[in-house]
């Protein structure tokens, strides 16, 4: 089977680049070529398709909306950037001349695309009588700001397509013209059915379809197709290390301010690792919640992965995993659990299909710091409880399949779109 995965960044921005990666490195092994369609930024990852990719809509450095919006050129920068959210007549021409190249096309899986490819890459597999299935890692087919979240609160004023609710409430970057911008092209692409030409939309968790079902997509294309965790993980050790960590993007939704908040309150005699990328200056937001005396224990690790992130996970007393939006099915649950580690996390969106509280992990209220600090001392009181509980999730975690077995059920799904 010949597969083409789209997504607009071929270097690791988030959990959708740690998927994309992990399955073009297992699909050869099911007897599938799969080639990326992606953005030619300058750090992308070396690819043999890479002459096919797209052009950015700035400088190749200029990867996020932040950088885009701002500066010398942001007006000149306009009109691609508004044909890159609503319709990129660019991304199909470039899409096609990867097609051409491939010869026979069997599947377009989409992942991320907004706002840097557009929907047009799915008109142009239809257009070649390719079947697409489009995964899903968060919710941008329902709210402008793909998080159904405002003001660091769930909002779910958008769903179903009342989209001016986020425009006049700012709520892409904060800027009302980015707002409109996304608020328009959602609603053109409501009004062309642009999403009616996906023939099967693949969700993480249950959560996730529900509100998709609520935003009017069929029930009948959404197909819950759960994470796999890798088949080859390290062992759990026993060897631990005096610490707690988070793991992922420094983001507003993570609910950093609250973990921070928590972990001070209750002062325990052990570090807090935050180990991840910041975006938009969040870092420096972050730093500035760190209270005096609390700078030598309050510990910024920066991004990191492979092996050096593996030791961090695997020597964790436990990994927190704090999300005040509706997270589906973060990637840092199941690797903290691979690593024996198990899971502090909020109480919200997919995350409790993945933990079972007080045997696999424990659940907090999301967005509450004196929850957190709670469960935070009730965790790190009982150590010996902390190490079952770390067994307990890594045996959940290998029941619930490897990244093999979700390829293979992603593969008969595929499968079962292909004309007969």
């Amino acid at each position: 089977m010949r597969i083409v995965c789209c997504n607009k960044y071929f270097f690791v921005n988030g959990g959708t680049e740690q998927y994309l990666f992990r399955i073009l490195e297992r699909l050869p092994h099911f007897g599938c070529q799969a080639a990326p369609f992606s953005v030619a930024y300058a750090g992308s990852r070396p690819s043999p398709y890479a002459p096919y990719f797209l052009p950015p809509p700035g400088d190749p450095g200029q990867t996020h909306f932040d950088t885009l919006s701002k500066g010398l050129g942001a007006v000149a920068r306009l009109p691609r950037l508004m044909g890159r959210a609503v319709w990129s007549f660019e991304a199909k021409r470039y899409l096609y001349r990867l097609l051409d190249a491939l010869g026979e096309v069997d599947i377009g899986y989409i992942l991320n695309i907004y706002n840097y490819m557009s929907p047009s890459v799915i008109a142009a597999f239809k257009q070649r009588g390719i079947p697409v299935a489009m995964r899903l890692g968060d919710y941008n087919l329902l709210c402008l700001n793909y998080q159904l979240l405002y003001k660091n609160r769930p909002c779910e004023r958008c769903l179903g397509g009342a989209y001016r609710h986020g425009m006049v409430r700012r709520c892409v970057q904060g800027s009302l013209p980015a707002s409109l911008v996304r608020g328009a092209a959602m609603y053109v692409h409501r009004l062309l059915g642009v999403y009616d030409m996906v023939d099967a939309f693949v969700a993480p968790c249950d959560f996730m379809r529900e509100k998709l079902i609520q935003g009017g997509f069929p029930e009948k294309k959404i197909h819950v197709i759960r994470q796999g965790v890798e088949a080859d993980a390290p062992p759990a050790t026993d060897e631990k290390g005096n610490y707690i960590l988070f793991f992922g993007r420094l983001s507003p939704e993570k609910g950093l301010d609250a973990l921070l908040a928590a972990y001070q309150d209750l002062a325990p005699d052990v570090d807090l690792v935050l180990a991840g990328r910041g975006v938009g200056g969040y870092e420096d937001t972050l730093r500035r919640l760190v209270r005096p005396g609390f700078e030598s224990r309050i510990r910024f690790a920066g991004f990191v992965q492979g092996p050096e992130l593996s030791g961090l996970i695997s020597r964790a007393l436990f990994c927190v995993t704090p999300s005040r939006w509706y997270d589906n099915a973060p990637l840092s649950v199941l690797e903290s659990a691979m690593h024996g580690a198990p899971a502090l996390a909020a109480r919200i969106g997919g995350i409790p299909e993945l933990i079972e509280d007080g045997v696999t992990g424990v659940l907090f209220r999301p967005g509450d710091a004196a929850d957190l600090a709670d469960k935070l001392g009730g965790m790190l009181a009982d150590r010996p409880a902390l190490a079952a509980m770390g067994r307990a999730a890594r045996e959940r975690a290998l029941r619930q399949g490897s990244l093999d077995d979700h390829l293979a059920r992603l593969l008969e799904l595929f499968r079962s779109l292909r004309p007969r």
